[in-house]
């Protein structure tokens, strides 16, 4: 008896250090503070900061606040981060949500229609931002397989099945971004959360309703606004850092960019069948590059597919009576490599002029 005794006394510490070290760093957000909680408080009005310090999973940040929503929105933007800025103010109405993602893949946009769809959310209108590398299959990473139940019930209605996942009719049932109570004793949690200790690093986040602050933000309407070093950036560190890449002859995320895949096309092309079948009103956005990396992507053999991209994007508008808005050529809008936070983003006080009509 004594032994056991000893034994309880023993672990009780050390099962208290793990948990109080995994409540306390709780990196990915399972104990302390959720993506649901998070979600709440944007549904609520409240604007999110402290996100990007945090290193926090944008994918489960969309789920748990698209799950809060109570009605569908007028109107959605996807994309990736090159339409993260576009808000509400943008376009006059209130019933609005960006649901933009960092790195952004055909199967992302499959993802976010498939949340909408599943949970009735689908809007009256939705903007597709629509970058030259979405059909570059060399460059999609994995990050979508968070959603990943999300994108194969899109896949299934594309084809005309019924999603069964695990034995469930839609893969709601289980979003995973409540609390996990697991993580409390949980080992594996508490080794990484112990290497970022040193570093002082845990999630953490803080509600404002200003629109701007010294860090990061993430609005209550989907879209963001860059921090002070960002929206005070020097041109100069711009041209350098856009330089640099020229000389490197690297356009992000088209290298190796041979040929149009053709499975990201039929499958985007189902998409927008898909939502115009469901009276969507789909509208197509190309993002501009800066002028001085589109003069490099017209010089570079390599990057000339970028106009086929865009021939391709306008085609299949025209084919299916959807507005296009914006075009990969800087010269539409006027832009100006001031008008830059850094070498592909452009600054939100000028994004609504990128939005001008083509077709």
């Amino acid at each position: 008896m004594k032994k056991w005794c000893k034994a309880i006394l023993f672990l009780l510490p050390l099962l208290f250090l793990v948990a109080a070290v995994n409540w306390y760093v709780d990196s990915y957000a399972y104990l302390r503070v959720t993506y649901d909680e998070i979600g709440r408080q944007i549904a609520g009005g409240m604007n999110v900061e402290g996100l990007e310090e945090s290193k926090f999973n944008d994918r489960r940040l969309l789920l748990a606040c698209l799950e809060q929503q109570q009605e569908p929105k007028h109107l959605v933007i996807a994309g990736s981060s090159r339409v993260m800025n576009f808000d509400h103010g943008m376009f006059q109405t209130d019933s609005f949500y960006n649901t933009a993602l960092s790195e952004s893949t055909i199967y992302d946009l499959l993802a976010v229609a498939g949340i909408l769809d599943c949970n009735g959310g689908l809007p009256d209108q939705m903007i597709i931002g629509v970058d030259a590398f979405l059909f570059n299959a060399s460059h999609n990473n994995d990050r979508w397989k968070e959603l990943e139940d999300y994108v194969i019930y899109m896949e299934d209605k594309l084809n005309g099945k019924s999603f069964v996942s695990a034995g469930r009719t839609g893969p709601a049932a289980d979003s995973g971004t409540g609390r996990d109570d697991r993580k409390w004793l949980s080992l594996d949690y508490f080794r990484y959360n112990v290497t970022l200790l040193p570093e002082h690093k845990r999630f953490l986040v803080e509600y404002t309703t200003d629109w701007e602050t010294e860090r990061y933000l993430k609005h209550y309407d989907g879209s963001i606004a860059y921090q002070r070093e960002l929206r005070e950036v020097d041109v100069q560190d711009v041209i350098g850092l856009t330089e640099q890449a020229i000389a490197d002859q690297v356009v992000y995320r088209m290298t190796d960019y041979h040929e149009i895949d053709e499975k990201s096309v039929e499958l985007f092309a189902g998409l927008l069948d898909y939502l115009q079948d469901r009276g969507v009103e789909v509208m197509l956005y190309l993002p501009p590059y800066s002028p001085m990396m589109y003069n490099y992507i017209e010089s570079a053999a390599e990057y000339r597919i970028v106009d086929q991209v865009e021939e391709m994007v306008a085609q299949m508008a025209a084919d299916r009576h959807i507005a296009l808005y914006g075009s990969y050529d800087p010269e539409g809008c006027g832009l100006e490599m001031t008008d830059l936070y850094d070498i592909y983003h452009v600054k939100t006080k000028k994004m609504k002029d990128t939005f001008y009509r083509v077709n």
